[in-house]
């Protein structure tokens, strides 16, 4: 791999981590020849101060499980070790001074934060130091995703739109949401398809969700 194969920064709650968690990113990494995929476990995202997710121990030990079976793929719980919400710009900032300046950083993320993204705290900064990518996740082509990008509440000039759309990899979405299947575990139901079965043990003999 060359020096400059760029490493994949994917942060989230992991509240649990899905199939889509599992499946999606090593894909995009592969089409990207990325280097390394870093999952990074939030403490508590800025957008979910008021519905705490399950404790940091439990979302690290669920994602390990994940981690442990994708090639080139790590965990970094540097965010979990931060105390108050995290701020992706505070990920990206350190990470940056902590690689290599010519190993490029990609920050990838769901088309449905994509539409968002100027609600980020310093959301330019972030891509001047880690340029997105944009898995699909509610739009299953670009033209519908361009259309949400145009909607009338977003500031999103024609020129950003394209390069919002340059940075979409072509993947199926997976719908599976880590909403779902709380609410499916809460529920009684039985959430293994959405799950890696290892993770779905995991839950079971912590009890969580319930």
């Amino acid at each position: 791999m060359t020096g400059t194969a760029p490493i994949i920064l994917f942060g989230g709650t992991f509240d649990p981590p899905t199939r889509a968690h599992a499946e999606l990113p090593p894909q995009a990494a592969v089409l990207l020849e990325a280097q390394k995929l870093l999952y990074i476990p939030a403490a508590v995202s800025p957008h979910k101060m008021e519905d705490p997710p399950a404790s940091g121990h439990h979302r690290r030990a669920m994602l390990e499980l994940v981690v442990d079976g994708i090639d080139g793929a790590e965990l970094c719980d540097i965010e979990l070790d931060r105390d108050g919400p995290s701020y992706s710009i505070d990920t990206v900032k350190h990470l940056r001074g902590t690689i290599e300046s010519d190993i490029p950083l990609r920050l990838m993320i769901g088309d449905d934060q994509a539409v968002h993204f100027h609600q980020w705290k310093d959301w330019s900064s972030i891509i001047e130091l880690a340029e997105p990518i944009v898995l699909p996740r509610l739009w299953p082509n670009p033209e519908e995703f361009a259309h949400a990008l145009s909607s009338d509440d977003r500031p999103w000039s024609q020129e950003q739109i394209e390069q919002w759309l340059a940075w979409r990899v072509d993947l199926p979405c997976m719908e599976i949401s880590s909403d779902d299947v709380r609410a499916i575990i809460a529920d009684g139901r039985d959430p293994r398809d959405e799950l890696q079965p290892d993770v779905y043990e995991y839950i079971k003999q912590q009890g969580l969700y319930r």
